[in-house]
């Protein structure tokens, strides 16, 4: 059972793309603090409900990480060595949104006097509607859980090496098939080389030398771990035949240089 309820709340997590929905809102989705070791700093998490039923909520803390591919991975609060979910104090363990209300949440962060590096985690907030259970011995309260939001919690120290992004491979990775249509995939391998953690919009051009035809493909936002290694996927038609130009092109913003990276191509009949 405890296993089912795990899997439900990284199913519903999975599935929330951001911190809005029908009527309610929570701001911001990501907290970053910087102060210094020994001291502690606070901020606010908003949470604003615009339907007409109250909202209830309960929080917990867990560590989280991303694999090649960018996807989060969930783990127990304070097990990771990049964790700060231990320095985390909240001014309420659940909170009661009445319709039409805003209420804050204050997040307190208690820097360690050994902090040196970025450190990070995650607060969720997991609506829930208590109903009476069955009247059986040893059961009183049922949870029903409605959906669930994540406020990602970033430590950064002053005089980080902010670094920079390069490209490590530009790789053709075949054909595959996916839902029962055939398509190539592009991957292009990006390090982050600072020590803070780093977004930027990752953008592919696809150019038929011969006829000047353009594939056009979703531009893609990535945020990347310091010393993270990442593959962004550019998928494309698996009948193109010709000679290709492709160009990724990597925007982290006017702090950064653009980064440019091409790779020619040639699919044969």
């Amino acid at each position: 059972m405890r296993l089912s309820f795990i899997f439900i709340l990284s199913l519903v997590s999975a599935l929330l793309t951001d911190a809005k929905g029908q009527g309610f809102s929570v701001s911001p989705s990501r907290l970053v603090f910087s102060g210094s070791p020994g001291e502690t700093v606070s901020q606010s998490i908003t949470f604003s409900n615009n339907s007409s039923t109250v909202l209830s909520f309960i929080n917990r803390i867990q560590d989280w990480d991303r694999d090649s591919l960018g996807n989060k991975s969930y783990y127990d609060g304070g097990t990771t060595p990049q964790s700060n979910a231990k320095w985390i104090n909240l001014s309420s363990n659940s909170v009661e949104i009445q319709p039409g209300e805003t209420k804050q949440v204050i997040v307190s962060l208690n820097i360690p006097q050994d902090a040196k590096t970025l450190t990070h985690s995650m607060i969720f907030f997991t609506q829930v509607k208590q109903q009476q259970a069955a009247q059986t011995r040893g059961t009183s309260i049922g949870i029903n859980i409605l959906m669930e939001v994540g406020v990602q919690v970033y430590y950064t120290p002053k005089g980080l090496n902010s670094g920079d992004f390069e490209f490590l491979a530009f790789d053709d990775h075949g054909i595959t098939e996916q839902n029962g249509v055939k398509i190539r995939t592009l991957a292009l391998k990006i390090h982050n080389r600072g020590d803070i953690n780093k977004d930027a919009t990752v953008k592919f051009e696809l150019t038929n030398k011969e006829t000047g035809e353009e594939i056009k493909v979703a531009p893609q936002i990535i945020a990347m771990l310091p010393d993270a290694t990442q593959w962004v996927l550019m998928k494309i038609p698996a009948n193109l035949k010709g000679k290709f130009l492709a160009v990724g092109l990597l925007d982290a913003g006017s702090t950064y240089d653009l980064k440019v990276a091409e790779k020619e191509i040639t699919y044969s009949p």
